[in-house]
């Protein structure tokens, strides 16, 4: 899908453009963490004179694997971000959410942007109720780490009572 802007034949006021966001974004940035997306992408562009101003405001769904388990896990994202963008000599990156671009410009793909904004509303840890992660798996987590208390050195064990205040 194509996530770029002709911005020049636009009036100057506000714009409205709807997206819809799949693996294939995920994809084109060899991201292999999402298995799947589902998100609506609602993009407010005002133009002014020396400057547009995009308001983006997305709510979907991300499939993930479980951090747990690794069995497939949907993610529910919701999410708002402005990017400023002002017009220049060449290309620059003033702030996370201001750029430059070249005056000789005449669209802009929105692709890395989006992405980014999507991946930072995805939870660090992504995992599922423990009721609804695989039971095999979790039997083994928990059957490892009972393992791993028992075969801890006795000369360490002694360090399990410190209390810290």
């Amino acid at each position: 899908m194509d996530y770029s802007i002709s911005f020049t034949p636009l009036t100057l006021g506000e714009h409205r453009f709807d997206f819809e966001v799949d693996k294939s974004l995920f994809d084109n940035f060899e991201n292999e963490d999402i298995l799947g997306a589902n998100i609506t992408l609602k993009v407010n562009l005002l133009k002014e004179e020396r400057m547009l101003t995009l308001n983006f405001q997305f709510n979907g769904v991300l499939n993930v694997l479980c951090d747990r388990c690794l069995d497939p896990l949907e993610i529910n994202i919701k999410g708002e971000n402005t990017l400023f963008i002002k017009f220049g000599e060449e290309y620059l990156e003033e702030d996370d959410d201001v750029i430059v671009i070249s005056n000789k410009e005449h669209k802009i793909d929105l692709s890395q942007h989006i992405y980014e904004y999507i991946l930072l509303q995805k939870p660090m840890k992504c995992v599922h109720e423990i009721s609804k992660c695989n039971s095999d798996i979790v039997e083994r987590i928990n059957k490892k780490k009972e393992d791993n208390d028992k075969s801890i050195d006795p000369r360490w064990s002694a360090l399990k009572n410190i209390k810290f205040e």
